[in-house]
């Protein structure tokens, strides 16, 4: 089971676990008996319509695939049917409208212009920070492919400073045009994939190079960590990353964000730049068209490729 559960993500892991845990307590509510494997189909059912009225159908639709992986991993047959997944379909049909998440909103340009005139490039965190911001930024990332969530780091998911290629203008080797950086795994690729960092207002490629340098680092240092005031490398958690930013934003008026506001950010700021979708796809790692719903400005979006298309056009005729 070990190697099994390996396939997942700690946090899908985590969402599976909760789901069995809601299974037997909705169960033991209802006095009915939850040890009994498989679960019979009517059942998975009645569990299902519980969420009605009161939950959103993608909370419904986690819980089932949490039981459902459960199954898997026991090596049990799964009992759902097409009558299960239309009451799943009823669920969402059916859920209030507070139980729908409301879209995460986007990290801004103007959220980064902001933070970089308040971090302060002489503090070491300071610089590590603005050094994360901008990678994950214009990387399009996932904050959990490049910050740990505590201070043991873990090289065997998360990149070493010598998983960094900065182009020759940046600090790297002549002859490296495009900074790069390896992720050793992702939420998508378990044996690792590239991010390339392209040139940007904020060039992500020379806050490394300074961060780098700043903070001392040597080949086998996790990337983003820092001196602290004993002169000690501490590794740069995602709390304190997020901490800081939103302190400097709620100072300035600004919207807070959680994690995945970088990734969605980044996606959004490309495609009003007007960048081809196709690369935006491309640089973002994006397996499928999924990130579509990731939009946000969609009518600056709409408008900057029009206008792209009309320059295009005229010129041609």
């Amino acid at each position: 089971m070990a190697v099994h559960d390996t396939a997942l993500a700690q946090g899908t892991k985590d969402t599976y676990r909760r789901a069995i845990e809601a299974f037997q307590e909705w169960a033991a509510a209802e006095r009915l008996d939850a040890g009994n494997l498989p679960i019979a189909e009517p059942l998975l059912c009645a569990f299902a319509a519980s969420f009605a009225g009161h939950k959103s159908g993608g909370s419904a639709r986690s819980m089932l695939a949490g039981l459902r992986y459960h199954h898997e991993r026991l090596g049990l047959s799964w009992l759902g049917s097409r009558r299960l997944y239309r009451i799943l379909d009823a669920v969402g049909q059916l859920a209030p409208e507070a139980a729908s998440r409301k879209p995460r909103p986007p990290v801004t340009m103007a959220m980064v212009d902001e933070a970089l005139k308040k971090l302060n490039p002489a503090r070491g965190f300071d610089q590590c920070v603005a050094a994360a911001m901008l990678v994950a930024f214009w990387g399009q990332m996932r904050l959990g492919e490049i910050l740990s969530p505590t201070r043991r780091y873990d090289f065997t998911r998360l990149p070493a400073m010598k998983h960094a290629k900065l182009r020759g203008e940046a600090g790297g080797p002549a002859h490296q045009v495009t900074s790069a950086l390896w992720i050793p795994r992702t939420k998508t690729a378990r044996g690792g994939e590239w991010v390339w960092l392209t040139k940007r207002f904020n060039d992500p490629s020379y806050a490394l190079h300074e961060h780098f340098c700043d903070n001392r680092l040597s080949r086998d240092d996790p990337l983003f960590s820092y001196r602290d005031k004993h002169d000690v490398l501490v590794p740069l958690t995602k709390k304190a990353f997020l901490n800081r930013l939103n302190e400097i934003w709620l100072g300035a008026g600004m919207q807070t964000v959680s994690g995945h506001c970088f990734r969605i950010g980044g996606t959004t700021a490309l495609l009003r730049l007007g960048v081809d979708t196709d690369i935006v796809k491309m640089a973002g790692r994006w397996k499928s068209d999924s990130f579509l719903r990731y939009w946000r400005n969609v009518e600056n979006i709409i408008a900057a490729h029009t206008d792209l298309c009309d320059i295009a056009w005229s010129a041609d005729t």
